[in-house]
């Protein structure tokens, strides 16, 4: 099944890097990358302006200029795609106007064209306030309710994955997703990471101190539903062609706070990091997680999957 890329690029140097991330993870085989450019609005009041105004005509057109840079940016990088060994068929490249927002118009061209995931690097675009009050990455990643999100941080291209996990049927749509995505890649290696479930996670620290079989039974309940899940996780790895030992797990039971416990171990040796928008109820890791990931996790690279 051919994987289809949406590369939200511009003329920043860390587009370079997300070209060469995505070539490294994705392969060149069955995939299809979309390079995509937005060029900037020329308000109409200015178009008047220039009219009575040499200046300002001036102005307009060195901004022009600069704006043309949209057609050079795709066709450098695609030229870098091609050296990474993508083959030219296997690319595309889309310039074109900023409509409705830089976020809106990556999404909507990404969900009308039924993509696999946006890939979009953490700045080059992002220093820019959009149309919606936020950054870039931050307003795709609260929108793009059906679509993974890569945000591209950082220089490292290593294949080793972080996975948080909380045994759920949408982990292990995660785990699918970074199968499809990733493949039997000789050099890839995940770790799969599990947040123990306390009860003040869904109370507070005092309710725990006082409920302790509350808190025993949810260990019992986890530690059978985790079992299960690694279980199924483990064969799925395996029928992809991935070598269980290039498959580890590994658990944090003392944190007062999910999204903490994931950031610390986000920290260590990874270079890719996956959440899922969705857990436990199809709400254990919605909302403020991955968009604290966004905020909070630098010089990783970071998929929100949904």
């Amino acid at each position: 099944m051919i994987k289809k890329i949406l590369l939200a690029v511009d003329e920043s140097a860390r587009s370079k890097q997300l070209i060469k991330y995505a070539a490294r993870v994705c392969g060149t085989e069955n995939v299809r990358f979309t390079l995509f450019h937005i060029e900037h609005f020329v308000p109409e009041i200015f178009a008047h302006a220039a009219e009575e105004s040499a200046a300002v005509k001036a102005e307009l057109e060195m901004i022009k200029k600069e704006e043309e840079t949209g057609e050079r940016c795709t066709r450098s990088l695609k030229e870098l795609l091609q050296e990474e060994g993508v083959s030219e068929d296997k690319i595309a490249t889309v310039v074109q106007p900023i409509q409705q927002g830089i976020a809106k118009d990556i999404l909507t061209y990404a969900e009308e064209g039924r993509f696999d995931t946006i890939a979009i690097a953490r700045t080059g675009l992002t220093p820019r306030r959009d149309f919606f009050i936020g950054t870039v990455p931050e307003k795709i990643v609260e929108y793009a309710l059906d679509i993974p999100v890569w945000i591209i941080d950082g220089d490292s291209t290593t294949l080793d994955f972080l996975l948080a996990v909380d045994g759920s049927e949408n982990s292990l749509r995660d785990v699918d997703h970074i199968i499809r995505m990733v493949g039997p890649n000789p050099e890839f290696k995940i770790t799969l990471f599990h947040v123990v479930p306390r009860l003040r996670h869904y109370y507070t620290l005092e309710v725990e101190k006082r409920c302790p079989g509350l808190q025993e039974a949810l260990r019992d309940f986890d530690r059978e539903r985790m079992e299960g899940f690694y279980t199924e996780a483990d064969e799925r790895f395996e029928k992809a062609g991935i070598d269980s030992s290039r498959i580890s797990k590994t658990s944090n039971s003392m944190s007062y706070d999910i999204s903490t416990a994931i950031l610390d171990e986000a920290r260590r040796e990874y270079g890719t990091i996956v959440v899922g928008r969705r857990g436990e109820r199809n709400a254990f890791f919605t909302g403020r997680i991955p968009l604290r990931m966004v905020q909070k996790l630098s010089g990783r690279n970071l998929w929100i999957v949904p």
